[in-house]
């Protein structure tokens, strides 16, 4: 394992002066971080900064013994240790051709001496870090190339393996040909083992069965139930084996969580395979809602879901409406059994995301990258704050082909946790059961009157006015309760002079 840079800086003054390296060296011991090395022969230059390794050097240009442009010379040279060295020529008075030799040879600044301290101190502080960085930049290139090498072998033999597949498919696979790979003890043995293990019972079942290409289509669509074919169209790879780590694509969609409310309340009344029985018979009616709305299952987070949807905002929420409706219908059915209904919550944003293959090279999965996926999963979040069905961000309102074909009604403009600009946020009033609808459609003139009273320091008295009136036709209104909440604590606690209406979240 490589050692990491030093950040330690390390100076060494190269003059023939005592004088001049006393005073040097005191200018810099106050600085804890800095370690000074003085140098007063020339001719020693390299031998010490060899055995001290200096982060930068400080050297004379007038010395007796030798000519101060040719230690430059030296100090550059091709095969010295300090060619990549930082080098601050000094000299006693500014001579512009001779600093314009010494930049020319290699240097990388030019004092005249002696600097004041915290210019020294600064330009050292500043080379320093820049070599230190530099040294950094080579480390990691080292460690890139070995890491290459290193998997070069691998991926000779994973080539091994790839080309075994595709001599399956023109029948011409020789299990002896995978020896060799089967013989190590990582995954890819293992995967070499079992796939000559699953070629020759694929050819003893061929001998038994006439129709080989439904055994071959049975085979493929196994291996979409692992990775989709719509993800391997969408990263525009043919098969599962032109799949490799990094494969991505990037672009503005829209995304999507939806979580089951309490669920960790309701697995606590059952044993884990009903648990695993309930997941799966709510996921079994939920992603085929996302599918036939053009959007890609990302992953299964436990109960919850993640998806994409490539052509924007209209497939998300069409999506996230069929699947309110299938769970209005699930509930039904778990009524009938005897068990209680269920709620989830769902979070739509727009942004640009980047979908591919994350993992290393022995396993990997695919995954949506982005600080829009985050703020997503923050506003599936939030409807658990809000006691709504259905939040979207003002991107995925302002996305909407036709946003006026829904009921939409302006919630709140707050900073979540993790972010420094503030977000308007929206609930779909159309997610919520008919009576919840019906009771918000009514008192949403009221609602949306009281945010806009809330937003004006002075208006806070007649938004308590406008929330008040909400609860009084829709008491179980919990964001209107939330906003009467946040208008009694800005009482006593005070109203910002700034205040703009904007809620800061402390937690996620």
């Amino acid at each position: 394992m490589a050692t990491a840079i030093n950040e330690q800086i390390t100076v060494l003054l190269i003059d023939d002066q005592s004088i001049i390296g006393e005073a040097v060296r005191r200018m810099l011991a106050p600085e804890t971080d800095i370690i000074f090395h003085y140098c007063s022969d020339p001719t020693e230059a390299l031998e010490v900064a060899e055995n001290y390794k200096p982060t930068v050097i400080l050297q004379d240009l007038l010395m007796p013994q030798m000519d101060g442009l040719l230690l430059v010379r030296f100090l550059r040279a091709k095969d010295a240790v300090t060619c990549h060295t930082p080098l601050i020529v000094l000299s006693s008075k500014e001579e512009p051709i001779i600093k314009a030799k010494a930049f020319e040879l290699g240097a990388n600044d030019y004092l005249v001496k002696l600097p004041d301290r915290m210019e020294l101190i600064a330009r050292i502080r500043y080379h320093s870090q820049a070599y230190t960085n530099f040294l950094k930049r080579q480390e990691a290139e080292a460690l890139l190339k070995a890491k290459i090498l290193h998997q070069a072998a691998y991926i000779e033999q994973v080539s091994k393996v790839t080309t075994a597949a595709s001599q399956v498919e023109r029948d011409v696979f020789q299990p002896d040909s995978l020896t060799e790979v089967a013989s190590r003890s990582d995954e890819l043995g293992q995967l070499a083992r079992v796939f000559t293990k699953m070629v020759k019972t694929v050819k003893t079942r061929e001998r038994e069965l006439t129709d080989a290409n439904t055994k071959l289509e049975s085979l493929l669509q196994a291996y979409g139930r692992f990775v989709p074919h719509e993800y391997l169209q969408f990263l525009r790879k043919k098969s599962i084996t032109d799949v490799q780590l990094g494969d991505h694509v990037s672009k503005i969609m829209a995304v999507m969580f939806s979580d089951i409310r309490s669920f960790t309340t309701l697995s606590e009344k059952m044993t884990p395979k009903e648990s695993f029985a309930f997941v799966n018979s709510y996921l079994q009616r939920v992603s085929p809602q996302i599918r036939n709305n053009h959007g890609l299952i990302v992953k299964f987070l436990g109960d919850g879901v993640m998806a994409v949807f490539p052509d924007g905002a209209d497939d998300a929420l069409a999506s996230g409406m069929a699947t309110f409706r299938v769970v209005e219908d699930y509930n039904q059915e778990r009524l009938k059994m005897g068990n209680e209904p269920i709620k989830i919550g769902i979070g739509i944003h727009v942004g640009s995301i980047m979908l591919g293959m994350v993992g290393e090279e022995n396993r990997m999965e695919g995954d949506a990258l982005s600080d829009n996926v985050n703020l997503t999963a923050r506003l599936e979040g939030l409807t658990k704050f809000y006691g709504v069905s259905l939040l979207i961000s003002q991107q995925t309102y302002e996305h909407l082909t036709n946003p006026e074909a829904y009921q939409i009604r302006c919630l709140d403009r707050a900073i979540v946790k993790g972010r420094k600009e503030p977000l308007a946020v929206y609930e779909v009033l159309d997610a919520e059961l008919e009576e919840v609808k019906k009771l918000k459609l009514i008192t949403k003139p009221d609602f949306e009157q009281g945010l806009k009273y809330f937003s004006a320091k002075e208006g806070l008295a007649k938004a308590k006015l406008c929330f008040e009136k909400v609860l009084s036709v829709n008491p179980k209104d919990k964001t209107a309760q939330l906003y009467l909440q946040r208008i009694d604590f800005l009482k006593k606690q005070g109203v910002p002079n700034n205040w703009n209406g904007v809620w800061t979240f402390t937690e996620k």
